[in-house]
């Protein structure tokens, strides 16, 4: 099993895995430097280990993502870097017939990827929405973040009276 290495790149030339017969593998490592993920939005320092394996209408690409990102807390508006992780699986569509070299119909479902006329791969695409899949929806700097989580318990401590009963109970089972 070799894994071969991208640095800074996300395409593949899989004319030789669609040549193959189904269920053979490629596996891959990609680094790259940064990925842009939206207009105000940068990953830094991803890296990914990827398994390509040839299906019966294409390549399933597998793996895991690693990304680093600059984000804002959402408690006490710090900005902090952190290390996220993501595992992907999505499919791959070749356009073009490699044997024949006659172009192939389109994939029914819009979220499959497709393998251009040059069976190129390309992983971008799918790297880059596995990242902000990485990204927590509510980032917190950490444990120690001192935004306002006093007025949060203080609103936990109001028991509506119609569940005052209710609230009994839990306090004497603890």
């Amino acid at each position: 099993m070799r894994t071969r290495h991208l640095e800074n790149d996300t395409i593949i030339n899989v004319a030789q895995l669609l040549k193959a017969p189904v269920g053979t593998e490629r596996f891959f490592t990609v680094h790259l430097d940064r990925l842009t993920l939206d207009s105000d939005l940068e990953a830094r320092d991803v890296n990914a280990s990827v398994r390509l394996l040839r299906t019966s209408s294409g390549i399933l690409a597998t793996g895991e993502l690693h990304v680093s990102a600059h984000l804002t807390c959402v408690r006490c508006l710090t900005e902090f870097d952190s290390r996220y992780s993501e595992t992907f699986e999505a499919e791959y569509w070749p356009t073009i017939d490699v044997l024949t070299g006659l172009p192939l119909p389109p994939p029914e479902d819009e979220d499959i990827f497709t393998i251009d006329q040059n069976h190129h791969l390309d992983l971008h695409e799918l790297l880059r929405q596995f990242a902000i899949l990485a990204l927590p929806s509510y980032p917190v700097c950490g444990p120690q973040c001192p935004g306002p989580e006093s007025l949060w318990r203080q609103e936990e401590e109001i028991v509506d009276a119609r569940l005052a009963v209710l609230q009994a109970l839990l306090d004497e089972r603890s």
